[in-house]
């Protein structure tokens, strides 16, 4: 039996954590969001710098992910894996799981505006959602679901790439990589910047389109980190340089996420950082988040990888939880915010009510998903609770010619 990496296990729990984290501070912090509370000043900071973090570490940890579910699969048995995993959960999230979201906005909008509904929630389906004559092209949201279509997207889009880097040739490429960064550490910082320099091109050459050039920026930052994640743990050697300097990585990381927010929140706001008159701050913002994200992440591997790499039966248990506690958490935190926020609590009571009784709930639904092949199948999982899953070691790079080749 080969043996899990369960640290990574124990990363991809972080990062799904971390999101309902977020979201459950969004009713809390400056900006606007589906529901709004009372404003706790530091939940802007803390947001702010976790947002840095939170979905590259999810990009990067599918990423590694993909050498095990690509490890024994072809090209065509990976795609369909991919469509079940991704596209299944999709559809049925946007179905069922994000119309609650679009109600309960609804619902809270001024009554003065003309997307105001009031009634319940039979009727809110029954109605201005199914019934106006918009229902494919104006009310089917993703909403946070956005995540597993672009992941889909990236998984087909990095196939060749993958394809190349496991066979003979692109297995040599890493093992010569592995050679140049030994023969001067401090190389492996490329790593970190080359991403950030090409997503500071984007907006140089969008700056009259500072939205587009943002989206851009963003998707190409998230789609190297989905590569760079397959790319280190289809060849491990990588892993021991970044391991090295996992202090320096930690240090570099907290202060440039902690650079980040400060600009984010007290220097700019959200309004002037996208203008195309104020290029040069979106290039300085966006570069920070680049170099912040990647040197946490390469911290946030070596270290858990040292302390983490346990097995331990609620590790076993709540790994299956991933993919439903992802699709889940968002409605949750909006459906229990609603009625959360019209308490008499002080704005920290509140946010801590939500935030305690959001994971309880969600964690109570993802385990309820697994009771059922249906449910199970709905969400992605293809594999029951107890029995062994596939992501485990990857391939050995010493030998190559046992990697499968299509």
């Amino acid at each position: 039996m080969e043996k899990r990496i369960h640290y990574l296990d124990w990363l991809r729990l972080l990062a799904v954590f971390l999101g309902l984290v977020f979201h459950a501070g969004r009713p809390f912090d400056s900006w606007s969001w589906i529901i709004k509370g009372p404003e706790i000043g530091w939940l802007s900071y803390f947001n702010e710098a976790l947002t840095t973090v939170r979905l590259p570490l999810l990009f990067f940890v599918s990423g590694a992910a993909t050498v095990f579910a690509l490890r024994k699969a072809s090209a065509r048995d990976y795609t369909l894996d991919r469509f079940k995993r991704l596209i299944i959960p999709l559809v049925m999230g946007v179905l069922l799981i994000v119309p609650p979201q679009q109600y309960i906005r609804r619902l809270t909008l001024d009554p003065h505006n003309p997307q105001h509904f009031e009634g319940n929630y039979e009727q809110f389906l029954t109605g201005p959602w199914w019934g106006d004559g918009s229902f494919l092209l104006g009310n089917l949201h993703t909403e946070h679901l956005w995540f597993l279509l672009y992941l889909f997207y990236f998984s087909l889009l990095a196939l060749p790439i993958f394809l190349y880097l496991r066979s003979p040739q692109g297995l040599g490429l890493l093992a010569g990589l592995e050679r140049w960064f030994k023969q001067a550490p401090w190389r492996i910082w490329l790593l970190v910047i080359a991403p950030t320099f090409l997503g500071a091109l984007l907006p140089l050459g969008l700056g009259s389109h500072p939205g587009l050039a943002e989206d851009l920026a963003n998707l190409g930052f998230y789609f190297q980190l989905f590569v760079l994640g397959y790319a280190l743990y289809l060849w491990p050697g990588l892993q021991s340089v970044i391991f090295e300097q996992r202090r320096n990585f930690l240090l570099a990381g907290l202060g440039l996420v902690l650079l980040k927010a400060y600009l984010y929140v007290a220097v700019l706001h959200r309004s002037l950082i996208v203008s195309s008159e104020l290029l040069p701050y979106h290039e300085l913002y966006w570069s920070l988040r680049d170099l912040a994200a990647l040197s946490l992440i390469f911290a946030v591997l070596a270290y858990a990888k040292q302390y983490l790499n346990q097995p331990s039966a609620f590790l076993n248990r709540a790994r299956h939880w991933v993919y439903p506690f992802y699709i889940w958490h968002q409605t949750v935190i909006v459906v229990l915010g609603y009625f959360v926020l019209k308490l008499a609590l002080p704005a920290g009571w509140l946010h801590v009510l939500l935030l305690v009784s959001s994971l309880v709930l969600t964690v109570l639904l993802s385990e309820l998903v697994q009771h059922s092949a249906i449910s199970r199948f709905l969400f992605g999982i293809h594999r029951k609770m107890g029995t062994n899953a596939s992501a485990a070691t990857p391939p050995s790079p010493q030998a190559p010619e046992a990697n499968p080749r299509n």
